[in-house]
């Protein structure tokens, strides 16, 4: 076999245990890497169901806004022909009934406002990976909820508005719409090294000849210089 061939076969070796290094660390769901891909995944994701929802709701803001037109038109003709007709009492009933729609219209308005107000205080607290999820939440949050009799906004179960809002951000199926936990393992590995001793507040203050072995090593647990002290 030549050196070239030898060569080659090397390479060959290198580049596939190179391939099979960044397979395994792609493969890692653990890795700084796997975690971001995650995380742009669950980013598009959101943003493609917010622009659906986004579509779905001018959608339907057209088609109510066409029947508004539609049902405005007819009442006006009917209004015309009426008072045309000389039935005004027919014609004045017909006004006091579209002036109270109105007057109820207006009353929804301002319900669905303190609602949303309500909804939004509570949200704030929450940390949420983007608007996206967060108008997500809300819209399903939202539909589930509806008025005591004095007016506050409950679940449709009973439970208080705040009760609901946290047993939906603490559901599993909810976790994708709020920013993951940070690690909290370098405060908890400093806790138990300060609760077995091994902090430098630990060392022991006794004179040498009063120390037990532990409390010795306890003492010293620098590196040993080259004699071994």
């Amino acid at each position: 076999m030549s050196d070239e061939t030898i060569t080659n076969n090397e390479v060959a070796m290198e580049n596939n245990t190179e391939v099979t290094q960044d397979t395994s660390e792609s493969n890692d769901l653990s890795s700084p890497e796997a975690k971001a891909m995650m995380e742009s995944m669950v980013a598009e994701q959101l943003a493609s169901m917010k622009e659906n929802m986004n579509k779905m709701s001018k959608q339907r803001d057209e088609a109510m806004r066409k029947a508004v037109e539609l049902e405005e038109g007819v009442k006006a003709a009917k209004l015309e022909k009426l008072e045309a007709e000389g039935k005004t009492s027919e014609a004045l009933q017909m006004k006091l009934d579209e002036a109270i729609a109105r007057v109820d219209a207006l009353s929804k308005v301002n319900t669905t406002l303190t609602r949303d107000h309500s909804v939004d205080k509570i949200l704030g607290d929450l940390q949420f990976r983007n608007g996206t999820a967060k108008d997500m939440a809300k819209s399903q949050i939202v539909n589930e909820l509806k008025q005591d009799s004095e007016g506050a906004w409950i679940h449709a179960t009973g439970a208080g508005l705040g009760e609901f809002v946290q047993a939906f951000a603490k559901d599993e199926e909810n976790a994708f719409l709020f920013k993951p936990k940070q690690s909290s393992g370098a405060a908890a590995m400093q806790q138990v090294g300060m609760a077995d001793g091994s902090s430098s507040q630990g060392k022991s203050n006794k004179p040498i000849t009063e120390m037990s072995f532990e409390d010795y090593l306890k003492n010293n647990q620098d590196p040993v210089n080259e004699i071994g002290f």
